[in-house]
């Protein structure tokens, strides 16, 4: 640790020595100058000298010029070497002085600081003189910013390829796990079909569409075919649509839109069939049909055997049927039967004993408004009306 000089602590003594010693660096300083310039002045000497010599070469006493001037060059060398030996004498002598003085409170020298900075340059290259040298190692190669950035480019390209590639292994892992625990789930009985349901029925009964659905014993909500379920049932006449719903965990829900009955046809005097709206054989009629559905009587003779599901082709039952569509319910509610031997002659019979001519099913909107003025403006006297032709319809009144 280097220690700070202060001249107020410091002793009469030293500081005589101090200023002897200051002035012996000045007299060594003044000695090394005036060294110098003795040097310098023989040189300067030496030059005119030998400026000189040329000149008096060049004259016509070239032979004594020559003659004299090697001996004032040597007298002048003789005369700078013994200044810059005693120059040297004097700073060796100013150097001794300042080694025998105390370095207590002095501030180390520049020859000082050289001196330790050099010997501690020859330690470290002596101990790196000592380190053993690997001779199978490779020199250190210089690496340009190009190269490093072109490294660290192909170092981002590799992970991310390796992310990528990553990404899709996951995504093949996940798929295959979705596509064998599906068959894994399809197979086995999980999701078992327990309970079945049904919806929309008013002429047939839940238990007659469950065994017309014909449900597996097996089956699961998975392992279901519905559409063979949905073919079973439309094989009944009376579903004209049917839909199956699965509702987890355990129950099929089968919703039926069955068709609406339009009449009651009497086929022959001791038969009776159901026809749709639509113009399908429904079934066999019981007598709750009789009773509860319009009756379409008086039919075409030639009228083959119907048969459950297939269409009517008859053309006085469908002619009947488009009527009955096409009237007002409070016409309908007064009909108590409707002959329909042809389209042309289909005939309404009312429930008060009128007879009405209708004719086929067009405009059936003023057949029907004509009806309807001549039996309010004739009620009681009449009891029979055609109006096949409705701008000139005709009517017959009742005998009294």
């Amino acid at each position: 640790m280097a220690l700070k000089f202060d001249p107020k602590l410091e002793p009469s003594g030293s500081r005589g020595s101090r200023t002897k010693q200051q002035k012996n660096d000045s007299g060594s300083s003044r000695s090394s100058k005036r060294g110098k310039s003795a040097a310098a002045s023989s040189a300067g000497k030496r030059s005119k000298s030998t400026k000189g010599g040329k000149g008096a070469g060049s004259s016509s006493k070239r032979g004594k010029s020559s003659a004299s001037a090697p001996a004032k060059g040597g007298k002048r060398k003789s005369i700078g070497a013994k200044a810059k030996q005693k120059a040297a004498k004097s700073t060796h002598a100013a150097q001794a002085e300042l080694e025998k003085l105390e370095p207590v409170t002095s501030t180390p020298s520049r020859s000082t600081k050289f001196a330790k900075a050099s010997a501690r340059t020859t330690d470290v290259s002596t101990e790196l003189a000592e380190i053993p040298l690997d001779e199978d190692a490779k020199p250190a190669r210089s690496r340009r910013v190009g190269d490093v950035r072109a490294r660290e480019r192909a170092q981002r390209n590799r992970s991310r390829y390796i992310r990528y590639v990553l990404r899709i292994l996951i995504v093949i892992v996940a798929v295959l796990v979705v596509i064998f625990g599906s068959i894994f789930i399809y197979r086995s009985d999980f999701l078992h079909v327990n309970n079945v349901k049904v919806k929309g029925v008013s002429h047939l009964t839940s238990n007659e569409i469950t065994d017309l659905a014909a449900v597996p014993a097996d089956s699961t909500l998975l392992r279901l075919d519905a559409a063979g379920i949905s073919d079973r049932l439309q094989q009944n006449a009376w579903v004209q649509e049917a839909k199956v719903h699965r509702v987890f965990p355990d129950t099929l829900e089968l919703e039926i839109v069955e068709r609406a009955p339009g009449a009651v046809v009497r086929v022959s005097e001791k038969a009776t069939w159901v026809v749709s709206t639509d113009g399908t054989w429904l079934s066999a009629a019981t007598e709750n049909d009789w009773k509860t559905q319009m009756r379409i009587i008086d039919v075409s003779k030639s009228l083959p055997q119907p048969i459950s599901g297939s269409d009517c082709n008859d053309g006085g039952i469908k002619n009947a049927l488009e009527i009955l569509d096409g009237i007002s319910d409070k016409l309908r509610k007064s009909i108590k039967s409707i002959s329909a031997e042809s389209s042309i002659k289909t005939s309404l019979n009312l429930k008060d004993g009128i007879t009405v001519a209708f004719g086929d099913s067009s405009d059936i909107q003023l057949k029907e408004a004509v009806i309807n003025k001549l039996l309010k403006k004739y009620k009681g006297k009449i009891s029979y009306i055609n109006v096949r032709v409705p701008s000139r319809p005709t009517f017959h009144a009742m005998e009294n």
